[in-house]
């Protein structure tokens, strides 16, 4: 019994690591901008955006340790995924073309 909660929490941990990574990625490529024309409105959505996700992973990083089931990893991942993918594709563009242009 040990050993499967030691095998959970080294699975739950390193998929958390990975998706938290992602974030960080995210987030220096949101604050680094080359170009020369910089948008501030540009900015807020990408540090709300920033802000949603990593207020996301933790709520899904607890419940993972919460509850130490097997499917969490899995689904909570796939979830994430998803929602981040919907809201950057999707969310973002509407609400920025519908509220600032």
């Amino acid at each position: 019994m040990k050993n499967k909660d030691t095998i959970y929490d080294i699975v739950v941990h390193t998929v958390n690591l990975i998706l938290l990574g992602a974030i960080g990625f995210l987030a220096f490529f949101s604050v680094v901008n080359i170009s020369p024309h910089r948008d501030p409105i540009s900015d807020l959505f990408g540090f709300g955006t920033i802000i949603f996700l990593t207020v996301m992973w933790a709520i899904n990083y607890w419940f993972q340790i919460k509850k130490r089931k097997w499917i969490l990893p899995i689904a909570g991942t796939l979830l994430f995924v998803a929602i981040a993918l919907f809201i950057l594709d999707v969310g973002i563009p509407f609400l920025y073309d519908t509220f600032i242009r």
